[in-house]
């Protein structure tokens, strides 16, 4: 998928140009649909759920930030979500997680590809700068895949000590990161 085309595809979208949302649909269905059947590994079902994806990304293409993510990645983490929501729906909640686990892809993950990288030490050296506790929060959350209630739950913190943490401790890397 090309990028620049889908980002451009997606702010038409987000005015309400439904050429340009056929267009993405075109683009992007087959890796969509792809991950939809490799979480779910029911056809049926991942053709519900690809369709609700792309339901969410219709309503919600304005708020795709390209300086977040790319268009790709946003329209990967809707497709994603709206799988796994599903698998919370149909089955027990240990089970979800489970297939949940089973789902990564089997390209390098972030944290691999970050240590593969030129930035390698300069990430080190930025987390380490964060302190002990919030380094920590943030090598456990994106490197170890851990959720923020996960998180919360394990150090008995509220949630939202940890959200605020982890707010302050990414805004202090990315400082770090652009210097």
């Amino acid at each position: 998928m090309d990028e620049a085309s889908l980002e451009q595809l997606l702010g038409k979208t987000a005015l309400g140009d439904r050429r340009a949302f056929e267009a993405l649909y075109e683009k992007s269905n087959a890796k969509l649909f792809a991950l939809c059947l490799r979480i779910l590994q029911d056809k049926a079902e991942a053709e519900d759920a690809m369709q609700d994806a792309y339901v969410k990304i219709w309503r919600y293409a304005e708020r795709y930030a390209a300086s977040r993510a790319s268009a790709s990645t946003w329209m990967i983490a809707i497709t994603r979500n709206q799988c796994i929501d599903r698998l919370r729906t149909k089955r027990a909640p240990g089970a979800a997680l489970d297939a949940a686990e089973n789902v990564a892809d089997a390209a390098m993950r972030p944290d691999q590809k970050a240590l593969a990288g030129d930035e390698a030490q300069r990430l080190i050296d930025c987390i380490n700068g964060l302190g002990d506790a919030d380094g920590r929060m943030v090598r456990i959350a994106y490197f170890g895949g851990v959720t923020y209630k996960a998180l919360a739950e394990r150090d008995g913190t509220p949630l939202g000590t940890v959200k605020s943490r982890m707010r302050r401790a990414l805004a202090a890397l990315k400082e770090c990161l652009t210097r």
